[in-house]
């Protein structure tokens, strides 16, 4: 079977090849001949959401301390590339209304993870985003959210119900089904976790289904013969020369 680009998402952009979560690393997606990006969102001290996924700034940044103790405007001061590679050194991290920009400009469908941690103010993150896509000129039909908080997900469904809804999770559970309300589009789980015998529920509910982050193409073979629909992925360039 050929792996056709309608079939990869990029995760963080293309985190293989350019810092994840930057504009550089989105821009590589249309690049490379796909149609769906996958980023992380949360919010700044000041409330404005940003393109991020870790809790601190240590790993992404040349910052330390928290991401939501971050004001925007000191945040965008911070080298989000050179961790990288010295070539991304002009590197920020993004404003969400930034990245939805650019993904209306390269035409991308855009699956918006929203980033929760124990401190994250929920409700307050989703109605960011809420504004944020309402003032964008992205289409909500090229928009997804998912989440591995059903609170969010939730606050979607009764707030912003025309956008199309996922759920994340490490290993889909048997009671799945109890939340189908929440998931409208997808179900999204660790590739490493996943059975058959999952992978038939959710295909035969009529949703799709992806999973997150396999990066060797040979790992998931079986997992296509599944039904698996999509593979988010930091490389998907490795998918599109494999041999099948």
């Amino acid at each position: 079977m050929k792996i056709a680009p309608q079939q990869l998402c990029g995760h963080r952009g293309v985190a293989a090849h350019a810092p994840e979560n930057t504009l550089a690393s989105i821009s590589k997606v249309r690049e490379m001949g796909l149609s769906w990006v996958e980023v992380d969102v949360q919010l700044t001290q000041d409330g404005v959401p940003v393109v991020f996924h870790d809790h601190t700034l240590l790993r992404c940044t040349n910052g330390t301390g928290a991401l939501k103790d971050t004001a925007l405007a000191d945040l965008q001061q911070l080298d989000a590339g050179g961790h990288f590679s010295p070539v991304f050194g002009y590197e920020r991290v993004p404003t969400l209304a930034a990245v939805l920009a650019q993904a209306h400009r390269d035409a991308l469908h855009i699956n918006l993870e929203i980033k929760t941690y124990p401190d994250s103010d929920i409700p307050a993150l989703c109605r960011a985003i809420f504004a944020c896509l309402s003032a964008s000129p992205i289409s909500t039909e090229k928009v997804l959210v998912s989440s591995f908080s059903l609170e969010a997900l939730a606050i979607v469904r009764d707030e912003m119900p025309e956008l199309a809804r996922a759920i994340l999770w490490e290993t889909i559970p048997d009671n799945w089904h109890e939340f189908r309300d929440l998931a409208t589009f997808s179900i999204h789980c660790n590739y490493r976790h996943l059975t058959q015998d999952k992978a038939k529920s959710v295909k035969e509910s009529g949703l799709v289904l992806k999973c997150y982050t396999p990066n060797e193409p040979a790992e998931v073979d079986t997992l296509w013969a599944w039904g698996v629909d999509m593979m988010i992925t930091d490389d998907p360039g490795k998918y599109l020369t494999h041999p099948c």
